[in-house]
């Protein structure tokens, strides 16, 4: 019996009820973010993560290292190295770009600042909490490297990049450089990024191929 070839599609098939959740997240976020003054319940939030052992901030800062680019390059190195897909290894690393610089734009439309301009006593670990922080660019190139990592893992293994992209949010608070509303709007802005790609690489790209069917 011949096998059968059938091309795959890349996107997922639980990305268009994540695009809804993550448009849904974007816009809640944004609407905390033009809040003027910043809600009690979000700065005592950022209090509370932000007042914990120094410890916490050892051990979070390498993996919040996975929210600069090199988080989507080692996944699209990955991608290249394990599953011969330079496509998709590609578009992680263009996606982690788009984030970004994607998120470096939305901080210029809100430019809200970090938590030091409303928390003055507020443990500030990493540079000098100066500048804008809605949405989290960091957030938003965690949750890329997430979703391009998800689509390429096997399912055992895929709640790892979700609880790495958490922890670089997570990571920012405690280092004192974003509040809980610049989070979930990062990780929702990677998120829709993320997919617009996948969704536009299989529109132009190359499908991979599966036999089926062999006898």
């Amino acid at each position: 019996m011949s096998a059968e070839v059938i091309a795959e599609r890349r996107f997922p098939g639980w990305g268009i009820p994540a695009a809804i959740v993550a448009t849904v997240a974007l816009a809640v976020s944004a609407v905390v973010a033009l809040q003027d003054p910043v809600p009690t319940w979000e700065l005592d939030l950022t209090n509370w993560i932000n007042d914990v052992n120094d410890a916490w901030g050892t051990v979070t800062y390498p993996i919040m290292q996975l929210g600069t680019l090199a988080g989507p390059l080692l996944v699209g190195a990955g991608i290249v190295i394990f599953r011969r897909d330079w496509w998709l290894g590609g578009a992680a690393g263009v996606a982690g770009l788009l984030a970004w610089f994607g998120a470096k734009g939305v901080k210029r439309l809100f430019e809200r600042s970090r938590p030091l301009e409303y928390l003055p006593d507020i443990i500030v670990r990493e540079g000098n909490g100066a500048g804008l922080g809605f949405v989290s660019g960091h957030s938003a190139v965690a949750a890329t490297a997430a979703v391009f990592a998800i689509v390429a893992l096997p399912s055992r293994w895929r709640p790892v990049p979700v609880v790495l992209a958490l922890t670089v949010g997570l990571a920012r608070v405690i280092h004192g450089v974003h509040l809980p509303a610049d989070l979930i709007g990062g990780w929702s802005l990677g998120v829709l990024i993320s997919l617009g790609v996948l969704a536009l690489l299989d529109a132009i790209g190359p499908q991979p191929t599966v036999r089926r069917g062999d006898a």
